[in-house]
């Protein structure tokens, strides 16, 4: 399956900005720009994310059957995934294209931008490829699941940082921060339960022997 995409994202989106009381003229159009931008960078994701060798397998030296047997981990970025420069873009764009574009729509992008790549980092270094992916003539050839991670938490003072290192410092700055990274973790969340591991890793005795992609 393909990675979430903007209108799956923006839905809880909504709600979340609904529940920190941001309700002002420009809230529909953010809320868009928001679910666009981490539409687009869990797809950047989906492309570049691997999944490092070394999985603990249990494989037959000789018919090279049988299955992975321990946990696996993603590459995190940059190298498997995108970071804030790559994404600050985008999300200037996506503003722009909802007519958001006064003095506090550049620090909007950077905060949209920083706690996307900061949940894209935590979601590689934090989740886990799910053992028992089956193996046949030593790759594996089913696909495998990512166990899903609990981020908003995490990157609630993430958000509240770049909110307050791009300018934005008003009353509704913490509800915003708020409902970003809720957003993120919401879109990662979806993320974990759309997408698999692909088949076709070497799966030698003893673990996997080559890089693993998404699919």
């Amino acid at each position: 399956m393909p990675a979430p995409q903007s209108a799956q994202i923006k839905s809880p989106g909504d709600g979340f900005l609904n529940a920190a009381s941001l309700l002002g003229d420009d809230i529909p159009g953010f809320s868009q720009a928001l679910a666009d931008t981490l539409g687009q960078a869990l797809t950047l994701f989906l492309a570049m994310a691997m999944v490092l060798p070394g999985m603990p397998t249990a494989v037959h030296p000789l018919t090279g059957s049988g299955a992975v047997i321990g946990p696996g981990r993603l590459m995190p970025p940059p190298a498997g995934g995108p970071d804030a420069s790559q994404l600050e873009g985008l999300a200037n764009g996506f503003l722009m294209a909802q007519g958001i574009r006064g003095e506090d729509a550049g620090g909007l992008a950077k905060v949209i931008a920083g706690a996307a790549a900061r949940g894209i980092q935590s979601f590689a270094s934090q989740t886990m490829v799910m053992p028992g992916i089956a193996v046949a003539g030593f790759v594996t050839t089913a696909p495998g699941m990512l166990q899903p991670v609990s981020l908003a938490g995490t990157l609630k003072p993430i958000a509240d940082a770049l909110c307050q290192q791009n300018g934005l410092r008003g009353e509704d700055a913490p509800g915003l921060a708020q409902a970003i990274a809720q957003a993120v973790d919401a879109a990662l969340t979806m993320f974990a339960g759309q997408v698999m591991v692909a088949p076709g890793i070497p799966a030698p005795p003893g673990s996997t022997a080559g890089p693993g992609k998404l699919m």
